[in-house]
């Protein structure tokens, strides 16, 4: 199978005027949109060549009909998946190549990683909405990089722990599974699995454990009160 083929499939999509509506009234910048190369999902003309992906969605995608997709990339550009949510209920879907096996994998890396090397401090934040909500509150030249998941991978760590020049902040979910991934948690056989903040400091990364109120995440924080309640909330913390 041939990886470039998810590339290229998605350079024949566009974002229908409905998905980017949605967009901009959940906090994403034109910017984002363009930069993380947002599209909406269209059937394909040919079959997709990796079988897996034909099992999941169809041959062509089909399941994936009017989805609003959001590439998932590596620190240096390489196309490893995507999320794809429905706009109108709360249903998300992925696919991932098989090298983001063995490299770490985020939203935002195209926007932030000039910063990053230039010494900023890093948001971590598990979802899209998360991130496209918390730059509109973070002190300036801080970026926002999304996990897509409540889970710092072995490979995000590394990538923190080589780039980062920085602050690493976890604003993960207010709910237990985002508590749990940056405190970490004792199973019922008395087994300590380490949070992203003990991992942080295992390493050597100076990290806060960024706790809030107004919302379980900093997207619904947004959907409660717009750009206003994220600089409430966020804006003076360093």
């Amino acid at each position: 199978m041939e990886p470039a083929w998810l590339s290229e499939a998605l350079q024949t999509l566009t974002l229908t005027s409905e998905v980017e509506e949605y967009l901009l009234g959940r906090g994403t910048r034109e910017s984002t949109i363009l930069a993380e190369g947002l599209v909406t999902w269209k059937p394909l003309k040919t079959a997709a060549p990796d079988p897996t992906f034909r099992s999941q969605y169809g041959e062509h995608g089909e399941k994936l009909d009017g989805m609003l997709v959001i590439p998932v990339r590596s620190p240096r550009g390489v196309l490893l998946g995507f999320e794809a949510r429905n706009i109108y209920q709360k249903r998300i879907l992925d696919y991932r190549l098989a090298a983001a096996k063995y490299l770490p994998f985020f939203i935002g890396t195209r926007r932030a990683m000039s910063a990053i090397w230039a010494g900023a401090d890093i948001w971590i934040v598990e979802g899209f909405f998360d991130l496209t909500a918390l730059e509109w509150g973070i002190p300036p030249g801080h970026v926002v990089l999304a996990t897509v998941r409540a889970n710092l991978t072995r490979q995000q760590l590394e990538f923190l722990r080589r780039f980062c020049k920085g602050r690493v902040h976890m604003a993960y979910d207010m709910d237990p599974t985002g508590r749990k991934a940056v405190e970490g948690w004792d199973d019922d056989q008395k087994k300590h699995h380490p949070g992203a903040i003990e991992l942080l400091e295992r390493v050597g990364l100076p990290c806060s454990n960024e706790k809030y109120d107004g919302g379980k995440d900093p997207g619904e924080i947004w959907d409660h009160g717009g750009e206003a309640a994220i600089r409430a909330t966020f804006a003076n913390r360093r």
